[in-house]
């Protein structure tokens, strides 16, 4: 009797670990939890990279394993369940001596590097307690007690020079005074590299863009190209797309192809521009009817082999106080003028960081162009056609003080803390992060770690999934579509 007890034992225990297995993997509840801590191998959860920035496991007193972040940024790729889930709630657990602001974000455009950034730990917001409001995990700090509430503040909002947000948005519609369009073209002649945003001012005009498009082909593969228009709201109103060029092998330079917009009868406001496009899509001579072109952050003055005989200079203007600034050409190591100052790139593959002291917007000048700058403000070619319509975006080097800042307004919930660990969370939609062959990419920011000195500890990063519960009969038809021989 007992051996065809330990038989039937033998014979189930497979079939019940395959049950078992299988009503993991489809999740009826709609929820599948992931635990992974950073000396663990996980189908799910990659380790963190490059290993550069990372120092490798270590053990505190309580054996508890941990790696320490010392350069930004780093990044860990998700792989998705077999069952197709809407969201993934990611958690991390850490410590954190001395860094101002953590990060946490997910890919969401791959040209671009673009991620949807969410806040871990910004200790500015934690560690100040006076004159502090808090609602529905909007947080306002004020310099002076002006306001009671929060509701208060949105009833009588400040100038917004006098306002630095972090993850949230002043919803009152910039507009400009007695504004009116200019209706003549201006060109500016550079070469921008890859994606870029810039920002324009419309009322009672088209808005207009061209551009001469090159794909330089340095890369295999195909390289397409989109230049897109968003309201202020974030909604597309207008889009153009090129195909790649038939060249997907290295080195074979495209001809020149011409790209303009033309979008008519939209409504006044602030308007984003977006030229999308791999690091092999060059976009050469710029030119608008608008009065207003100011980049986002980030300005690749792209080189000029294969366009021009010689490499040109280029002047342009920033509103921007900490850069880093990058040449990947030996002939085109340089010094910057920034403001009354100077940069030095000394060689290529080097990011150079450099505060700019100097207040307001200020004029900078590379003399080979052939540079990536990016830095916490805006850029323009022109001085006339700076402008920003933004609040003061709150970071790790803001001087609130130096800029006239009486306001910080923030969407912000504070870590929490368990055990020897802080934790954090968000939540991603799942549809609108990037994937590579059912893999997201997430990466966690320490922004200017090596400057602050910080020190930043991961012990673990938590995945919860979720979708809509199953029905009992879409549990079963799961359960078929599972088995092989069905």
């Amino acid at each position: 009797m007992m051996r065809w007890f330990i038989k039937f034992i033998i014979i189930c225990l497979p079939i019940v670990l395959f049950a078992w297995l299988l009503v993991l993997d489809i999740a009826p509840t709609g929820n599948f939890r992931v635990n992974y801590t950073v000396d663990e191998l996980s189908p799910y959860v990659n380790r963190l990279l490059p290993d550069d920035r990372i120092l490798g496991v270590q053990y505190n007193e309580d054996d508890e394993a941990f790696v320490t972040i010392i350069n930004d940024p780093v990044y860990f790729n998700v792989d998705l369940p077999n069952t197709d889930f809407d969201f993934v709630d990611v958690e991390i657990e850490f410590q954190n001596e001395g860094q101002p602001i953590i990060e946490l974000g997910g890919l969401v455009d791959i040209h671009a590097q673009g991620y949807d950034l969410r806040p871990l730990q910004n200790t500015f917001i934690e560690e100040e307690d006076d004159n502090k409001l808090e609602k529905n995990g909007i947080v306002l700090l004020q310099r002076d007690p002006v306001f009671s509430s929060i509701d208060a503040f949105f009833d009588n909002l400040p100038k917004r020079s006098e306002i630095a947000t972090y993850h949230t948005n002043i919803y009152e519609p910039y507009r400009i005074e007695n504004y009116e369009p200019s209706g003549n073209w201006q060109t500016f002649p550079v070469s921008l590299r890859g994606y870029h945003k810039y920002q324009t001012y419309i009322k009672n005009e088209n808005l207009t863009f061209s551009a001469t498009v090159m794909d330089m082909n340095r890369t295999t593969g195909a390289d397409e190209a989109v230049a897109r228009v968003r309201s202020e709201t974030g909604e597309i109103v207008y889009e153009k797309k090129m195909n790649d060029d038939g060249n997907e092998f290295e080195n074979q330079i495209s001809s020149t192809r011409f790209v303009s917009l033309d979008a008519p009868d939209l409504p006044e406001g602030v308007y984003s521009v977006e030229l999308s496009g791999t690091s092999d899509i060059f976009w050469r001579e710029l030119a608008t009817t608008q009065r207003f072109m100011t980049f986002v952050n980030t300005i690749y003055l792209g080189d000029d082999v294969g366009y021009l005989q010689n490499s040109r200079s280029i002047t342009f203007y920033t509103s921007a106080k900490n850069l880093t600034l990058e040449t990947f050409h030996a002939d085109s190591t340089q010094s910057v003028t920034l403001g009354s100052d100077n940069a030095l790139i000394p060689s290529i593959q080097q990011k150079v960081t450099h505060t700019i002291k100097d207040t307001g917007v200020v004029r900078g000048y590379t003399p080979a162009g052939d540079i990536k700058i990016v830095g916490d403000g805006k850029f323009s070619f022109s001085a006339q056609s700076f402008f920003d319509p933004d609040p003061v975006k709150l970071s790790v080097f803001t001087d609130a003080e130096a800029l006239g800042v009486r306001y910080i307004l923030a969407k912000y919930s504070p870590a929490t803390q368990t055990g020897n660990w802080l934790s954090s969370n968000a939540t991603f939609d799942i549809s609108e992060l990037y994937q590579t062959e059912r893999s997201l990419k997430f990466t966690i920011s320490t922004p200017a770690i090596t400057t602050t000195q910080g020190i930043v500890n991961i012990h673990a990063i938590h995945l919860t999934f979720h979708k809509a519960p199953l029905d009992l009969w879409g549990f079963l038809r799961e359960i078929l579509k599972r088995i092989p021989f069905i």
